[in-house]
């Protein structure tokens, strides 16, 4: 017992003995935060670069500092190039092996803005990157990030990606009808954009588009403001019309199907355009038009992946690993593509009278 006891005491006095220094920064590394998505329907592509940072003090007040989160302009160079690829399964681009150069190259200018939201990060000059891209992205070949360090030419961060649409398409404004199934003026059956069944639903149903992973359809309903003339009748005032996006679920491809759907609720669209309505306190008479446009938004794989490993969670494990495309891991952020411009203007059920389309929207009680 006596020897325990001596044990004991002499490993308490080793241990009360001992300085451990430990220091929870690691060393500091150049890594960048990366921000661009290409569409060919844009005539000008933007790229955001930030940097991380590291200190010994309060983060909350590097957050504070412009040169903790900003490159400073003209410390870095940011370069689209332009690659001859090869088209594989589900029409999946990959590099040619043959082709050792870019078929052509972009270099981005430095825009200084200062329209940033407030917020915890560093406000005033913002360095943005941009480049006209207009009838230069090609949808057959891939397309890579470069940024470098202007005073070394050292290369800190790359990303490959390939865009996504028809090869063939009309670009901003009214799209390839084929592409939207139903509803679709070109079919009858479809031509209307109508609610029906029980519970109610508008089925929105259309193709797929090339390497087009993820797909967020959207409602957009259209009001004037009336005015009373000498004789008390109301009138639009069409010089100005207003507007009510209505989203619709979106629709993540994971096979290699032609076709999907998505279903829009007449009580979740009736909703959607009463609650903004009351939200932006808009107690003038109004009146609607008798038609609707319909938004397509498409992306690729690259930001089909980061959206979802960004989103929340709805379970008690909340630990997921964020993806990223940029420089193999080392920095973080996305280089991916997406088309926005894909829209249908769809006409609406122009009867009157009980239990109509014009009736339902004049019970929500709004101004209508």
């Amino acid at each position: 017992m006596k020897k325990l006891i001596l044990v004991a005491v002499l490993l308490l006095v080793f241990f009360a003995s001992c300085k451990v220094e430990f220091s929870p920064n690691a060393e500091w590394k150049d890594v960048p935060v990366v921000w661009c998505v290409l569409d060919q329907g844009d005539d000008t592509t933007w790229v955001r670069v930030q940097r991380c940072y590291l200190g010994e003090d309060n983060l909350y007040g590097y957050m504070q500092e412009t040169d903790s989160v900003n490159y400073p302009q003209g410390s870095i160079t940011v370069t689209l190039e332009k690659w001859k690829a090869n088209k594989g399964t589900d029409n999946v681009l990959s590099l040619d092996p043959e082709a050792t150069a870019p078929i052509d190259a972009l270099t981005c200018e430095c825009m200084l803005r200062t329209d940033k939201d407030t917020g915890l990060f560093a406000g005033g000059q913002q360095p943005v990157y941009f480049v006209r891209t207009a009838n230069w992205l090609e949808i057959d070949c891939m397309y890579k990030l470069v940024i470098c360090n202007a005073a070394t030419g050292d290369t800190i961060a790359t990303a490959f990606t390939q865009l996504v649409g028809l090869k063939y398409d009309r670009g901003l404004g009214d799209a390839d009808l084929t592409t939207l199934e139903q509803p679709n003026v070109n079919v009858p059956r479809y031509r209307m954009f109508r609610f029906e069944g029980n519970p109610a639903m508008c089925k929105i149903r259309w193709k797929t588009l090339e390497r087009g992973r993820y797909y967020q359809p959207m409602v957009r309903f259209f009001y004037y403001h009336q005015y009373q003339d000498a004789n008390g009748q109301y009138h639009s005032d069409t010089s100005q019309r207003y507007s009510i996006d209505v989203p619709v679920p979106g629709v993540r491809r994971t096979t290699t199907v032609t076709e999907l759907s998505s279903d829009l609720y007449e009580s979740t669209f009736l909703s959607g355009i009463a609650n903004a309505i009351r939200e932006r306190g808009d107690n003038e008479k109004k009146g609607f038009c008798d038609t609707v446009d319909i938004f397509m938004t498409v992306c690729n794989e690259d930001l089909s992946a980061y959206m979802f490993s960004t989103e929340p969670l709805n379970t008690i494990v909340q630990d997921r690993v964020t993806y990223t495309n940029i420089n193999d891991g080392k920095g973080v952020g996305v280089f991916a593509a997406r088309r926005a411009h894909f829209r249908y203007r769809i006409p609406t059920n122009a009867e009157s009278g009980p239990g109509t389309y014009h009736q339902k929207i004049a019970d929500l009680n709004v101004g209508f």
